[in-house]
């Protein structure tokens, strides 16, 4: 736990895009009772992608042992880093701490797909390209910056879901 530091919500209410890195964890307001917070794992060409942690807390508050026993919530997003943590265009987005020497799991089969026809291809988490033909393409997320508002909506959609199970 040693290489984790949480400075928490109040500390930096803003983070510019140049200085988001791997393995900063990130906290953000879901609605008025409950704060969820995520990873960035690698950086990428329209923002970062992260992972959202299945852990929640009605405070925007997380330690080094929730993180370590936290699991993710859902698939791997890219975030539209420079509007929710940089310009803050919609929802309160924070920086709240850092894991120094941060190396991804689970990343292996995690693919992300851009472009149309005959130039469509997928990327990884570390950014190797491969091209792939359109009709794959469905098999793998865009590689779109995602924002405030779909996010939130993909996370209390998974919450309704499994309520319901």
């Amino acid at each position: 736990m040693s290489n984790m530091k949480i400075w928490g919500w109040n500390k930096k209410v803003r983070t510019m895009l140049r200085f988001i890195k791997p393995g900063d964890i990130f906290c953000f307001q879901l609605n008025e009772q409950t704060y969820c917070f995520g990873r960035i794992i690698a950086e990428t060409i329209p923002g970062h992608i992260a992972e959202i942690f299945d852990y929640m807390s009605a405070e925007p508050v997380i330690n080094g042992q929730d993180i370590e026993a936290s699991l993710r919530l859902m698939e791997l997003l890219v975030l539209d880093s420079y509007g929710l943590f940089d310009r803050k265009i919609k929802g309160d987005w924070r920086i709240i701490g850092h894991q120094k020497e941060y190396v991804p799991s689970d990343v292996e089969n995690v693919y992300f797909t851009y472009g149309i026809g005959a130039s469509c291809k997928k990327i990884d988490v570390y950014g190797n390209k491969t091209s792939i033909s359109q009709a794959e393409q469905s098999n793998y997320m865009d590689l779109s910056p995602r924002g405030d508002g779909y996010i939130k909506n993909l996370i209390t959609a998974k919450i309704e879901l499994e309520k319901n199970v």
